[in-house]
């Protein structure tokens, strides 16, 4: 005897779906992608830190090469040459900040994002699975004091904390260049003693 198909029903409808998975396996997906995503996330977080540290290098050589030429005294148009050389420097400050922000940080955090969803989807058979969610929720800090005044930030994620290790680098270096023009303009250069000139009188007198 045949089986009697519902009114209002496809065949299609009425068959088991031979290609669903399991709780177990979909699981076991989302866990092979979460690993994945957790390696790409690993991989920004670690090219942000070398940009950072290539800025701090560059910032220290700008900074020891414009205090040897303010000691020599080097000036170009009147404007000190370490402050030149600060400024250089303060430029290519800059350029390592656009990198940074612009560039690999917004592709770190939309790899987070995108982790925190692939989380959610595990979190609801494995309820601590949310290992990303925990530490991006971590991360906030809550400034105090001077900081807090200056960021005008009750809690700093991410991208606060980034911004505000590049403005205080800049200050940093607007502050020295400044202060390396106001003692080249301060320095009197010290004038050349005049040629000494001996007259032998005795030998003169006697001629």
């Amino acid at each position: 005897m045949s089986e009697t198909q519902m009114p209002g029903t496809s065949a299609s409808e009425t068959e088991p779906d031979a290609t669903a998975l399991s709780d177990s396996e979909r699981v076991g997906h989302y866990i092979e992608m979460w690993k994945q995503a957790t390696q790409v996330n690993q991989h920004f977080n670690e090219i942000e830190w070398r940009i950072r540290g290539l800025a701090l290098t560059v910032a220290t050589f700008s900074i020891g090469a414009a205090g040897v030429a303010s000691r020599e005294g080097a000036t170009a148009f009147g404007v000190s040459v370490g402050s030149l050389l600060l400024v250089v420097g303060l430029l290519l400050w800059y350029a390592f900040y656009f990198v940074d922000l612009a560039w690999y940080h917004q592709l770190l955090r939309a790899s987070v994002g995108q982790t925190e969803k692939i989380e959610q989807e595990i979190t609801k058979v494995l309820p601590v699975g949310g290992h990303a969610t925990a530490i991006t929720a971590g991360s906030a800090y809550q400034p105090n004091g001077l900081v807090r005044f200056l960021s005008r930030r009750e809690t700093m994620q991410s991208t606060d904390k980034l911004q505000w290790f590049y403005r205080v680098g800049a200050f940093a270096l607007v502050l020295v260049a400044v202060g390396l023009q106001v003692f080249s303009m301060q320095t009197v250069p010290t004038p050349e003693p005049a040629p000494h000139v001996t007259v032998d009188l005795d030998r003169g007198g006697n001629r």
